[in-house]
């Protein structure tokens, strides 16, 4: 988290959208991990609607897929299909493996819960199966971990219908995926996937009586390096204190089971709290000390009812969350329109115009540069004040006589500049004389008598091999032959220069004027 908040930072502070939504994703997941939901809800989402932006699918269908598991674990299961089943349908129709199996991971999961575990499964036989085709050891053990994760919930299930065979296959089962797991997870590294799959390992253990693996299980747990957060050591110390408990060690079961309660105490999901405290009372009914049971039972009531307001507090959160995100959206969205308006005409700026271009790349196109003619003069005689209503009137006549037909940007000072994608150069050509034609037709007295406006114009076009550096120097070359030919002409061949003009370092920076 600590990193990619730095690398955050810097992506914003360079306006480098791409990264900031791979950063948004990545904490997100981070906070999942670290057992942070609504913080990573928060980031999830800010990760999703950049994607949207930047129209990239492949990372919007891995966004959604965090954002499923993030609202699964708030316990809002409606939301989390929903997300997960676009993100699938989204990664379906891109090509990119690693994040259609997360997605198929993420739908999987979300399907468990609801209780449709089948379908999850199969869902996440397939996220093993792609995860393994790539060689992508650390996702495969992740996969396999919430696929053993499935077999355990069946096992649940038949436990309380009482088919206890079946209990034990289910198990068995989920005891054989998971230890696979944990062999992927310690050959990658991954030790967040191996210490959840170690606890879950030692607790179905400790179910099937097998209390001293189950225990060598969390003694290995114990023993990886670094810091593994407060949810999952809360359920390294619940696990432990339930299988010494299992296993009639009821003075160690109560001492490990009060650790976890005063950690769960410090942590904010009232889940852990609820939780440990149920499973302590019972240690403590089971030493005798009825009066101590009584009283975590009645506290562990006491955060029943809390827990069953919890799910509105969540809720109420998780609409903060949006609106709160809608509001950087809408504010996003406008700081985002100005950083590529040009602010006194309102059309496109240079910045739009280069996105343009690297946007219709190696596809064929046609490049005009647009140049008042003598508009120094312009604001030398009538006033700078009538030079800005000028350039403003021209972007509008520029506007009305392309219309959807192609791009117009400012690309600074009075210069203006053209792109027609898949246009052939006849019909760019004319486009250009409309526009030529229409300025310098234009009444222009209700600004100024006497006043007169007329354009220049170079162009260029290519079928797409050609760079677009090259069309634009070979635009901006045919302008500099309309100027010195006589100025108010549209030129799109090259050609001799016909007039004499001056052609000094220092007096060329200024033949646009």
């Amino acid at each position: 988290m600590v990193e990619f908040r730095a690398v955050y930072a810097e992506a914003e502070a360079d306006d480098n959208g791409e990264l900031m939504a791979a950063c948004l994703c990545e904490m997100a997941w981070c906070c999942y991990k670290l057992g942070l939901a609504e913080q990573g809800l928060e980031c999830a989402m800010g990760a999703r609607w950049l994607r949207q932006r930047q129209d990239d699918t492949v990372e919007l269908a891995r966004a959604m897929a965090v954002e499923a598991i993030l609202f699964l674990d708030l316990g809002f299961s409606d939301e989390a299909f929903e997300l997960a089943e676009e993100a699938v349908r989204l990664a379906e129709a891109g090509t990119d493996l690693p994040v259609l199996a997360f997605t198929f991971n993420a739908k999987g999961i979300v399907l468990a819960v609801c209780h449709e575990i089948d379908l999850g499964m199969e869902l996440l036989e397939r996220a093993v199966s792609v995860a393994a085709s790539q060689t992508n050891v650390a996702a495969e053990g992740y996969y396999l971990l919430n696929l053993g994760f499935c077999h355990a919930r069946l096992a649940a299930e038949a436990d309380t219908l009482g088919e206890e065979e079946r209990a034990i296959g289910e198990r068995e089962a989920a005891i054989e995926l998971t230890e696979s797991a944990i062999e992927k997870a310690e050959s990658s590294g991954d030790h967040w996937s191996l210490r959840v799959a170690l606890g879950n390992t030692a607790e179905m253990l400790g179910l099937e009586g097998r209390y001293d693996l189950a225990l060598k299980y969390l003694e290995r747990s114990a023993a990886l390096p670094g810091d593994p957060g407060i949810s999952l050591r809360i359920h390294y110390l619940y696990t432990l204190g339930d299988v010494l408990f299992r296993a009639g060690h009821l003075d160690q079961a109560r001492a490990v089971m009060t650790d976890a309660l005063a950690l769960a105490d410090q942590s904010p999901q009232i889940d852990h709290q609820a939780n440990t405290a149920s499973k302590l009372a019972e240690i403590l009914e089971a030493l005798g000390e009825t009066a101590a049971a009584l009283a975590l039972h009645k506290r562990f009531h006491t955060l029943y009812v809390r827990q069953s307001g919890e799910t509105a507090r969540r809720r109420a959160r998780v609409e903060e969350i949006r609106a709160e995100t809608e509001q950087l959206r809408s504010r996003a969205a406008t700081l985002a329109d100005q950083a590529l308006s040009d602010p006194l005409t309102g059309i496109a700026n240079r910045r739009s115009f280069d996105q343009i271009l690297n946007r219709l790349a190696g596809t064929p196109i046609a490049i005009a540069i647009v140049d008042l003619d003598n508009f120094k003069s312009i604001n030398d005689r009538f006033s700078h004040i009538v030079g800005d209503a000028v350039l403003q009137r021209v972007a509008q006549a520029i506007v009305a006589q392309i219309g959807p037909h192609g791009h117009a940007a400012r690309l600074g000072g009075e210069e203006f500049a053209l792109i027609f994608p898949d246009a052939p150069e006849a019909t760019a050509a004319a486009f250009c004389e409309g526009v030529r034609v229409a300025i310098c037709s234009t009444s222009w007295s209700d600004l100024a008598p006497d006043l007169a406006v007329t354009v220049s114009i170079g162009l260029a076009s290519g079928d797409g091999d050609t760079p677009s550096g090259d069309l634009l120097q070979a635009a901006d070359n045919r302008l500099y032959l309309a100027k010195a030919n006589g100025r108010d002409q549209l030129v799109s061949t090259d050609g001799p220069i016909l007039a004499p003009m001056a052609t000094t370092a220092g007096e060329r920076r200024r033949w646009r004027a």
